[in-house]
């Protein structure tokens, strides 16, 4: 049977429901229940291939992204975006989805894969996907210019000649320039150098401060969850391993940020047995 949806009153612009995804022999995504607060920043924190990324492009419904194809998917994902439009995104089809998104994207995300344009300028990486949903050329124009300026960015070099801290200011750069209502970032200030960091986290700061707008970020750094985020959750094995304001967590974000992994509960598969030790081990 389906699982319900959320229940009116207070919505959270995210409620997953039963989620899961087997994504090979030793991977599932498996996230039974999991709401994530309107108007708030959430960081989702875990080591690697915890499952953070994984969650994140089912959230923007840009798994195709990361993953060739999408087996054994089940589960609801609602997207609240609070004008009375209530979807469940992993119901949408690939068409669907194209028209939601160039009538006007209502969500922003920048991920690992930035879906740049390598022959085109860092404006014409912009301007197009505002002109393709139906906003004017000079308008586009202006709002790309602008937003360059705000992350730092020259507007006539090819995308191909960035680097790679560039390209994410670009990809940066896109999806504010939508003003969109949800913000999904993977692990966007990484690897930018201090000079450019120290910019866009004040940027970054300040938009994730309107409570109009809800963020997700996937991060390893303690300066983005102290500056930007509200409420935590941390990821383990697929599955979360606790959740709540970045307050109440406080002690466990001391203990991660420290190196000191928090776990969840024992996963569906017991851990392949120890290699026997090597004939050189003294």
């Amino acid at each position: 049977m389906s699982a319900a949806a959320p229940t009116n009153g207070a919505h959270p612009t995210y409620a997953v429901r039963g989620l899961t995804w087997r994504l090979g022999p030793d991977f599932t995504l498996d996230v039974p229940s999991l709401d994530l607060p309107a108007g708030r920043t959430t960081a989702l924190l875990g080591r690697s291939a915890s499952g953070k990324s994984t969650l994140l492009s089912l959230l923007g419904r840009v798994e195709g992204s990361y993953f060739e194809r999408a087996p054994d998917l089940s589960g609801e994902v609602w997207l609240d975006l609070g004008d009375a439009e209530r979807v469940e995104l992993l119901a949408l089809s690939e068409r669907d989805l194209l028209r939601r998104r160039l009538r006007g994207p209502r969500l922003g995300f920048v991920f690992q894969r930035e879906g740049l344009f390598p022959g085109l300028s860092p404006v014409d990486n912009i301007v197009w996907p505002l002109t393709a949903s139906g906003i004017k050329r000079a308008e586009a124009t202006d709002r790309a210019r602008a937003m360059l300026g705000r992350v730092g960015l020259p507007e006539s070099r090819v995308v191909a000649t960035l680097s790679g801290g560039e390209r994410k200011r670009l990809g940066l750069a896109r999806a504010l320039a939508f003003d969109p209502g949800v913000l999904l970032l993977d692990e966007p200030l990484t690897g930018l150098d201090p000079e450019a960091l120290g910019g866009l986290l004040e940027l970054l700061a300040e938009l994730t401060a309107d409570p109009a707008r809800t963020t997700v970020i996937v991060t390893h750094q303690r300066e983005d969850v102290e500056r930007l985020a509200d409420h935590v959750v941390f990821m383990d094995r697929g599955r979360v391993a606790a959740e709540g304001t970045r307050d109440a967590m406080a002690e466990r974000l001391a203990r991660f940020f420290l190196g000191e992994v928090p776990s969840a509960s024992p996963p569906t598969s017991p851990p392949p047995p120890p290699s026997p030790p090597s004939q050189d081990a003294p």
